[in-house]
């Protein structure tokens, strides 16, 4: 019977950490996609500044 209380514990304790990692994942995850957010903005800008710096070199 003690064999199955400490598969019982085992599993449970498994199961909460299961669920922590579950969090910290989440969290890993909506923090790389405000990074990818804000990656893209700056690629956009820098694709602005570029055709900008064309069309002026083209003006003069």
């Amino acid at each position: 019977m003690s064999n199955w209380k400490s598969i019982l514990l085992d599993t449970l304790k498994l199961t909460d950490e299961v669920r922590c990692l579950n969090e910290r994942v989440e969290k890993l995850s909506d923090s790389t996609l405000n990074i990818d957010k804000r990656l893209v903005r700056l690629e956009t800008m820098v694709e602005i500044s570029q055709v900008y710096q064309r069309l002026v070199n083209n003006k003069h």
